[in-house]
């Protein structure tokens, strides 16, 4: 998870966000509980948007209840109290997390080498449970991490394709939440547009460092040729504003044909409004929200 799928806090009413944080600390909670206290690692707002609409396209009652947070221990946060309303969030954070360790252990640099190593024996004893529940979404899981790193090793010079296996996951993450065939068809599209959106926030939020150390980013290899760094920026903030325009674009179309049960409003912030403002911090505009 990237941090880049969030609410636009200033537009959210005080409601809104104790039930968005509720829904944070769930996935922390669910997390834990399910995959032991590690995994909490892998805790975003991605996540919580996951959670969100997990718990939305059911009709299953939702209480509050109120725990203690490991951060927090004084004062107790308000949780969901849910049975199996979030396993298929925390089980593709998992799952996800897992595939990213292993992808770092085999071609970064030596301190994440380093810290991959570290973490992918509690992550993979994880990811075992959670294969075990979604057995065909950790398999597209890795076939979408292998495509990658192909493509990432041959030094891909397009981003549009570079960002189809980020899409192809969270196609995949999404997809199991519809209850019909329709249902599925529209949320793996949604969940391809949303990871289509993720890697073009990313390589852009990545470009000067990877200019500056040589890392893979198929920004670099498009315009940092032969070009100054300043002039190479311009033109991919250019390339990547209007293609994230049309992709959030189809993004909204495909939104419209969902109907979520519960958290609409929450999750029309995050979609109208949460999205822009992390481009928009990105490239450099006022941040409006913190990141």
């Amino acid at each position: 998870m990237f941090g880049y799928v969030k609410a636009f806090k200033p537009y959210m009413r005080m409601f809104e966000y104790e039930a968005y944080r509720g829904v944070y600390c769930s996935v922390c909670k669910g997390l834990s509980e399910k995959y032991g206290f590690m995994t909490r690692l892998t805790l975003s707002y991605d996540s919580a948007f996951l959670g969100l609409w997990e718990l939305s396209m059911t009709d299953t009652q939702i209480k509050t209840c109120k725990k203690r947070c490991p951060l927090h221990p004084i004062r107790k946060t308000v949780c969901l109290c849910t049975d199996k309303g979030l396993e298929l969030t925390c089980s593709a954070s998992v799952m996800l997390t897992y595939h990213k360790l292993s992808d770092d252990l085999s071609d970064k640099g030596f301190g994440k080498k380093l810290a991959a190593a570290a973490l992918l024996p509690f992550f993979s004893k994880a990811r075992k449970k959670a294969r075990s529940l979604y057995p065909d979404m950790d398999k597209k899981l890795a076939a979408a991490m292998r495509e990658q790193r192909r493509i990432e090793k041959e030094r891909c010079a397009s981003i549009d394709r570079a960002a189809h296996p980020t899409g192809a996951m969270m196609s995949a993450v999404f997809s199991p939440l519809g209850s019909s065939k329709e249902q599925k068809a529209l949320l793996s599209r949604f969940g391809y547009l949303l990871g289509r959106f993720v890697y073009f926030c990313d390589a852009l939020d990545d470009l000067e460092d990877d200019m500056n150390s040589g890392s893979y980013n198929p920004l670099c290899v498009m315009f940092y040729n032969g070009c100054d760094k300043k002039t190479a920026v311009k033109k991919a903030e250019k390339y990547c504003a209007d293609s994230v325009k049309l992709t959030l674009g189809e993004l909204a179309e495909v939104y419209t044909g969902l109907q979520p049960v519960k958290h609409k409003d929450i999750i029309d912030n995050v979609i109208y409004l949460g999205l822009k403002d992390s481009f928009a911090g990105i490239t450099g505009k006022d941040r409006q929200n913190d990141k």
